[in-house]
């Protein structure tokens, strides 16, 4: 691609800029899938044809710009964008901008290339947007071709730590623990190993663990979660506990508080267990649909309010709530109950997996926030999450060992966020990416901007 033509820092020159990237790259998102796998790497070639052209167009305006002692133009389509501001370069490349720092153990010594000199291969730029897009096989295909070309250099050992997480990605253990294999006779070290983590697909998804089930939910719920609770509530009595995690959840309507009334209740007559994680974001969610004085249609806000209280415990809570739905609707108060063996809490920052399974790696640390599942559009439910978690702070910590995908949509705001937040003074590391999402991270530029803490075998 073009980004090796000029210093890739003068695509920041202009927020603006990027964003009409952003802007007219959009509508490269797939539909349906292509018949054939001919096909998919065709749309894959006109994406990154598309993006070359533009960053072309964004790299002749620098040129000009410069020449002229004039401010970078915007690119098109960027007026009916929001003005926002521009930021500095950074005082000092960064060392995670060499791919060395994303490499494992004595891979790294050999990876000394400068990326403001070489550009990521195209190779892997392609595999990295067809992933993104959710074109995984065609992305493995690109992958296994690049393994064996001499011409990648000290690039080829990201080739196959990306082919390994797309593995990963798709619960495909024997595949991974094959190429494993070849890694380890081929670098002569310590390939990396198999992360439950990492394979088991989050964002209202679910992973079977040991007779277990685990699923974690979106930021915003509404009516169409009901499809994934008549799910889970179909498979209820064949497994030994089932994990529902509200770790995201920010927002829920009325139909989405109706169909996680009927998930818990048919596990208060299950034979298995439900554990719920994140038990208080639920109950947030839920009393933010309601208000005293305020007689909806529905109670089903006011009755999910009350059962996550149950489910936490709080018997003082769910009385002075009961009291003001019984205000409210000139009923008698619902009386205390506990919720009973079958239905427990679990803590908010307890790791997601299911009972009798070793234990997974931490889903993010202190001071940290936490991207899970998969990134799919735009990023309207985590920015405002994510910018309330960096006001505080000046270093802003983004946990990515979660992950497991970002559509390149979803990647374009995030680095327009990045730029706020340089632009604000602050500095910003993301913490383990896969290798996939961080080829994605290089792609954009995103580097060059924020660190980009390396994952350790």
């Amino acid at each position: 691609m073009v980004f090796s033509l000029f210093n890739r820092k003068e695509r920041h020159e202009s927020r603006r800029a990027r964003e009409a990237l952003l802007a007219r790259t959009a509508d490269s998102r797939p539909g349906p899938s292509p018949d054939t796998l001919a096909a998919q790497r065709e749309a894959a070639r006109r994406t990154e044809e598309k993006i070359n052209q533009i960053e072309s167009e964004m790299i002749a305006a620098a040129v000009v710009a410069r020449a002229g002692g004039e401010r970078v133009p915007p690119g098109p389509g960027s007026a009916q964008r929001a003005e926002a501001p521009t930021v500095a370069r950074p005082a000092t490349p960064a060392a995670h901008a060499d791919p060395s720092a994303a490499l494992p153990g004595d891979q790294a010594d050999a990876l000394a290339i400068d990326v403001n000199r070489s550009a990521l291969p195209s190779v892997l730029e392609e595999a990295a947007i067809l992933y993104s897009n959710g074109q995984a096989q065609p992305a493995s295909v690109a992958l296994r071709q690049a393994l064996a070309d001499p011409g990648l250099g000290a690039w080829q050992s990201l080739a196959w730590l990306m082919l390994l997480d797309l593995h990963q990605a798709a619960g495909d253990r024997p595949a991974f623990e094959s190429l494993a294999l070849e890694y380890a006779a081929r670098f002569e070290s310590s390939p990396p190993g198999w992360s439950d983590s990492l394979g088991a697909p989050a964002s209202a998804a679910r992973a079977a663990v040991n007779g277990s089930a685990a699923v974690a939910f979106a930021a915003r719920l509404d009516g169409s979660v009901a499809a994934q609770v008549e799910s889970i509530i179909a498979t209820s009595g064949r497994r030994r506990e089932t994990i529902v995690d509200f770790g995201r959840l920010e927002a829920i309507d009325i139909a989405a508080a109706e169909a996680l009334l009927r998930l818990l209740a048919q596990f208060e007559r299950a034979p298995d267990a439900l554990v719920v994680r994140s038990a208080e974001a639920l109950f947030s969610a839920a009393r933010n649909t309601i208000e005293p004085g305020r007689r909806d249609p529905s109670e089903a806000g006011w009755m999910l309010a009350l059962q996550a209280l149950r489910v936490l415990g709080r018997q003082q809570a769910f009385e002075d709530l009961s009291i003001e739905y019984c205000v409210t609707y000139e009923v008698s108060p619902p009386s205390w109950e506990p919720i009973g063996g079958a239905i427990r809490a679990a803590a908010a920052d307890a790791p997601l997996q299911a009972g009798g399974a070793p234990p997974l790696p931490a889903a993010r640390e202190p001071e940290a926030f936490a991207l899970r599942g998969d990134m799919l559009g735009r990023m309207h439910g985590e920015l405002p999450a994510l910018r309330a978690h960096a006001a505080p702070h000046g270093t802003v910590l983004v946990d990515c060992r979660g992950l497991r995908r970002m559509e390149f949509v979803a990647a374009g705001d995030l680095l327009n966020e990045v730029v706020a937040m340089r632009s604000a003074g602050k500095q910003v590391q993301f913490i383990e990416p896969n290798y996939l999402v961080y080829a994605l991270m290089l792609v954009m530029g995103i580097q060059e901007l924020a660190e980009i803490r390396r994952r350790k075998i």
